[in-house]
């Protein structure tokens, strides 16, 4: 009523008609932050039938295939004992924390950490921070732009849908992985095309080595139709010629790479589905998350996919599916992941729990196999909550001296519940 007897009064004054306009702001509009944090906490419960494995490690940290069943046995028990056990786990790890700088300038940095190890089983306080980008970006024009620094690879670019966002379905179709590299992408309407060069592999190690000495980086290219708008069709290549064993008698060179198939589109509304295709060879050895590492007497050649889908039903629920696999086509030539040591003329075979994982063979998985569905409930744009069932099938490669009585062809059932809060 207040407000409707005011607007009466100041229609009948002829001095209301002679108001002056209200006198406008001069000062400039505020300006964007220079530094904007974004961060993923993910508190999950893994639950597992059988043993599995992360990125070889005996543990669910990020569950990449079903366990190794020499590896996963304790120390002390007998081989193969814990192949029936099932195991329950909470996890924090897989948290990240991400800052843009200068997101809205024409250069700007990004910045992302995450917090897991696989080495550590269900760490707490000992989880360590890993950097995972570290890059800038220079947009060169409306359509250009040039990117260097640490960042996904620009070979397969699509991730598939699940909780296990550190996982997803690497060594199982999935492949790309980050890289130290400098990418030019260039973008229309209907078009994408990008070219990158990087270094050739990952050296964790203290000493140069390979990826150093071969003084040939990568080279990788993609070329993509955009479809709808969003979503993407394309074809990409990585490649590098790796130097084993530089140095040495043994030493040779052999292409190491790959091609493929990916896309990302929107079929029906609510609808998204992913997949990518690939074939390759010693592509593992780049550091890609694939199962072909060759040595320095054979090259792995290797195929796979993945395919992803999700459906939003409604803003709020959602159910989505994974499936994926690799294979080793020259399964023969496959090491397995883990060695003993020296064990004297005479001598009792060593004991499974004595078995560790030897650094630069590879997964020593002939085939890796992944099944998830999901559903998915969306409290709003900041918080979800994720229920997932996986299987994995994983065809183990096993030492033939010691281990000739053991299956390494291992299945592996379980659940995981998680809840992604994002800012």
């Amino acid at each position: 009523m207040l407000a409707i007897g005011a607007a009466r009064a100041l229609t009948a004054s002829p001095a209301a008609a002679q108001a002056a306009p209200a006198a406008q702001s001069t000062e400039p509009p505020p300006a964007p932050p220079i530094i904007r944090p974004y961060a993923l906490i993910k508190p999950t419960l893994i639950f597992a039938g059988k043993p599995v494995e992360s990125f070889g490690q005996p543990n669910a940290s990020a569950v990449t295939a079903a366990g190794n069943p020499v590896l996963a046995t304790l120390p002390g028990a007998p081989a193969g004992t814990l192949n029936e056990e099932a195991s329950l786990t909470f996890q924090a790890a897989q948290s990240r924390l991400g800052f843009w700088f200068a997101e809205k300038s024409p250069v700007r940095g990004q910045f992302e950490l995450d917090f897991i190890d696989f080495t550590k089983s269900s760490p707490t306080t000992a989880a360590l921070p890993r950097l995972r980008i570290a890059k800038v970006e220079w947009a060169l024009s409306d359509s250009t732009t040039l990117i260097a620094g640490q960042d996904w690879d620009l070979f397969q670019p699509v991730n598939p849908y699940t909780v296990d966002i550190v996982a997803v379905a690497f060594q199982a179709g999935n492949t790309a992985f980050m890289r130290q590299q400098a990418k030019l992408i260039y973008k229309t309407e209907s078009l994408e095309l990008g070219a990158a060069i990087g270094l050739a592999g990952i050296n964790n190690a203290a000493k140069a080595a390979v990826p150093e000495y071969a003084r040939i980086p990568s080279f990788a290219a993609r070329a993509a139709l955009v479809v709808g708008g969003t979503g993407r069709i394309g074809v990409s290549a990585i490649a590098t010629s790796w130097r084993f064993a530089p140095d040495q008698a043994a030493e040779r060179k052999a292409l190491a790479g790959a091609v493929g198939l990916y896309g990302d589109v929107t079929p029906v509304e609510g609808f998204n589905l992913r997949f990518e295709l690939y074939g390759g060879q010693n592509l593992a050895n780049m550091g890609s998350l694939s199962l072909g590492q060759g040595n320095t007497t054979n090259d792995l050649k290797e195929i796979g996919g993945f395919l992803s889908g999700k459906y939003s039903f409604t803003p709020a629920h959602a159910l989505y599916f994974l499936a994926g696999h690799a294979r080793v086509l020259n399964d023969e030539d496959v090491v397995p992941a883990y060695g003993y040591g020296a064990v004297a003329m005479g001598a009792p075979a060593p004991a499974e729990s004595a078995a560790t994982i030897t650094a630069g063979a590879g997964p020593g998985m002939t085939e890796n196999t992944t099944g998830r569905l999901g559903y998915e409930y969306r409290y709003d744009k900041t918080v979800g909550v994720l229920l997932e069932g996986f299987m994995f099938q994983s065809k183990h490669v096993l030492d033939p001296t010691y281990d000739s009585d053991i299956d390494g062809d291992v299945t592996s059932f379980g659940a995981e519940l998680g809840i992604l809060f994002t800012l």
